[in-house]
């Protein structure tokens, strides 16, 4: 009964850390919109010379991605609060329901990691190095602690449900 409460405890904190993510990028939609487009820009860049792809400096190109990062977040959050909400109304019930349960956490943790691991690492980090950016480290940092926390609580939440002894 425990391992239940833990995985109902990791999905809300996936599910809040996508949602809030989204609510904050859309309080603060000029912000999180020059970041973009200055990532995207990529100005800035003091390490490698050659680029992958040549800058882009398109405000609807900055637009358009943003409003990729916030779709996704908020499709992670609301999947993985939804899913703990499930977990939370099977918590008592047999192994398979309780299994069943966790689906949209999962759903939801596993848009989280492609969200911040393939959209910030690897496309913003590899492909537009963004983290040789002047100023945009933390944002990777950030982006990599994320993905790993989504990342293991994809991984815990897709374990097998030891029986109940009642079961």
């Amino acid at each position: 009964m425990e391992q239940r409460y833990i995985k109902i405890g990791l999905a809300l904190a996936v599910g809040l850390l996508a949602a809030l993510w989204a609510i904050n990028n859309i309080l603060n939609w000029g912000a999180a919109q020059g970041a973009v487009a200055y990532a995207l820009s990529q100005e800035n860049q003091s390490g490698y010379l050659a680029h992958m792809i040549p800058p882009i400096n398109s405000p609807l190109a900055a637009t358009i991605g943003l409003i990729v990062i916030v779709l996704t977040e908020a499709a992670a959050g609301s999947l993985a609060l939804f899913g703990a909400w499930r977990m939370w109304s099977q918590r008592r019930g047999e192994t398979a329901a309780f299994s069943r349960a966790k689906g949209y956490a999962i759903i939801g943790a596993g848009l989280s990691v492609l969200n911040w691991f393939l959209g910030f690492m690897v496309i913003g980090g590899t492909i537009i190095m963004m983290g040789q950016a002047d100023g945009m480290e933390g944002a990777m940092r950030g982006a990599a602690n994320m993905a790993i926390l989504s990342f293991l609580t994809l991984i815990y939440l897709s374990m097998a449900e030891p029986p109940r002894a009642a079961e």
